[in-house]
């Protein structure tokens, strides 16, 4: 069963444990492969008529890191756990949009922190699972857990963008920038479980750190008040070309001045309600 506090900061996308079934899941090693890009590309040229490639790769690398690493991400934040994210032991379940709404991790397996009191004063709830044979990984401290989830992230996702990379002019800066920015909203979106704004950026930071240079174009910080609270935000360090289909500008599009990114998050924030965050 997936942990309420985990189920909160993966919303509007969903986690499960085990092989799914039922229409429009694959595993990882497909998607993330040529004949996977290629389908996955497709329904978004189908859904966003007029879609450059350079756009619907911008879109894919997007959607599916974000499915990818939120996961993770929010496991290591909340749990002080890294999944496994071996591509053949995952699925994702594709709309016809081309958007991915689920992710199944298929064994529950992975590292932890050999001594739980590391954990600090966040989401302590057990790791333990049945249903595989295979042990945890176990790990002395907590800059020993990051590290694993940086290597994680940048192997599943490795080939996926140089996959992508072949199909377009888009360059691994920018592809490799919408990973980060997918790895930047999950460490934010933690705040949800923690109630604590400071967590998910100071654990970013870290992570940005490790995952250097291939993330490179990571996106910085946008810090505001908004009726009393305060606020953190982003601005990416590469742009999802949303604009080009004549879409609004994204509240974290690098395009944008600071007046006009923080004039945009406050209008989302206050379209959420009670809990809203920036992201």
């Amino acid at each position: 069963m997936v942990p309420r506090s985990l189920a909160n900061a993966l919303e509007p996308r969903g986690l499960c444990l085990g092989v799914p079934t039922g229409p429009g899941w694959a595993d990882c090693a497909f998607l993330s492969g040529p004949a996977g890009v290629t389908r996955s590309l497709a329904r978004i040229a189908r859904s966003h008529p007029g879609a450059s490639p350079e756009v619907a790769a911008s879109y894919l690398a997007n959607w599916y890191a974000a499915a990818v690493v939120a996961p993770a991400v929010a496991s290591y934040v909340l749990l002080r756990r890294v999944p496994d994210l071996e591509p053949a032991g995952m699925s994702l379940r594709e709309l016809d949009s081309g958007w991915f709404d689920r992710t199944a991790l298929h064994l529950p397996v992975g590292t932890v922190l050999a001594d739980a009191a590391l954990a600090g004063p966040v989401d302590r709830t057990t790791a333990r699972h049945s249903g595989s044979d295979r042990p945890d990984r176990v790990v002395g401290d907590l800059a020993a857990l990051r590290g694993v989830l940086v290597e994680e992230v940048l192997s599943h996702l490795g080939p996926f963008v140089r996959e992508l990379r072949a199909r377009v002019r888009t360059g691994y800066p920018a592809l490799w920038g919408a990973v980060a920015a997918q790895c930047a909203r999950a460490f934010l979106l933690t705040e949800r479980a923690t109630g604590d704004p400071d967590t998910g950026r100071q654990e970013a930071d870290a992570f940005f750190e490790r995952a250097a240079p291939t993330m490179r174009a990571r996106p910085r910080w946008h810090e505001f008040v908004h009726r009393g609270r305060s606020y953190t935000g982003m601005r990416c360090g590469s742009c999802c070309l949303a604009h080009r289909l004549g879409e609004e500008y994204c509240t974290t599009c690098p395009f944008t001045d600071d007046a006009d990114r923080e004039r945009r998050m406050r209008a989302w924030i206050d379209t959420q309600g009670n809990g809203g965050l920036a992201v």
